[in-house]
């Protein structure tokens, strides 16, 4: 046995007379566990009342809306931050085309982050990223960005602002009932990465001074289309 497996060895003997056990107890089954006390969230809940009140207790800005005033309420927003460069990713959307030509209208560039492949330095220039989501987790008023062919990493994390359009059917209770949608994903089908965002980014010093905005969107704006 290798020291690193020695070392192993003693340090799991130590838990198993920790524990009053003389092996190693493997169960054939995983422990029950008690849903009513480690679920804070279930699908009876209103879920979209939850998440908008968690997702403004950790600081992001939430709207309610229906899918009729989308378009002319995100492209208020722009107008209202002065936003003259934009990145995109919201093909989702039955409203894509619409807004993209309503966002041009406003005089609104567009960044086209996927131009000669540049698909990250581009991003840092700009004003806003204006994103769909993969998921909404109403327990800790979470967003779920994934990377795919139609959304880059830095859309929700490089900007100074993110707008997050969240459809009320994609709002889930926890973490466990994304998983579950992702349970039989596989290869390809699983994104390289996923961004979890729970409000503006934020860091602390070694004194545990809180500051928003520093690597980071230091603002994020939701709107929660009800009747979608």
């Amino acid at each position: 046995m290798t020291e690193h497996g020695e070392q192993r060895e003693v340090f799991l003997g130590r838990v198993r007379a920790a524990l009053g056990h003389t092996q190693t107890i493997v169960p054939d089954e995983p422990p029950a566990v008690d849903e009513a006390l480690v679920r804070l969230a279930t699908h009876d809940d209103d879920l979209i009342t939850m998440f908008c009140d968690r997702a403004a207790s950790v600081g992001m800005h939430v709207d309610r809306i229906t899918a009729d005033e989308l378009v002319d309420q995100i492209v208020a927003k722009l107008v209202e931050l002065d936003a003259k460069w934009i990145v995109v990713g919201f093909d989702s959307l039955d409203q894509a085309d619409a807004l993209n030509n309503a966002i041009e209208a406003a005089d609104i560039q567009i960044v086209n982050w996927l131009a000669g492949g540049a698909t990250m330095d581009v991003q840092f220039d700009t004003d806003v990223g204006v994103t769909d989501v993969h998921a909404a987790l109403a327990e800790t008023g979470s967003l779920i960005c994934n990377v795919d062919a139609k959304h880059s990493r830095g859309l929700s994390l490089i900007p100074p602002v993110h707008i997050a359009i969240v459809g009320a059917r994609q709002i889930l209770p926890d973490m466990l009932d994304y998983f579950a949608t992702q349970h039989d994903a596989t290869g390809i089908a699983l994104p390289s990465s996923q961004a979890i965002i729970s409000g503006p980014s934020k860091t602390a010093d070694i004194e545990g001074q809180l500051v928003t905005g520093v690597h980071g969107p230091g603002k994020v704006f939701v709107y929660v289309v009800e009747d979608v």
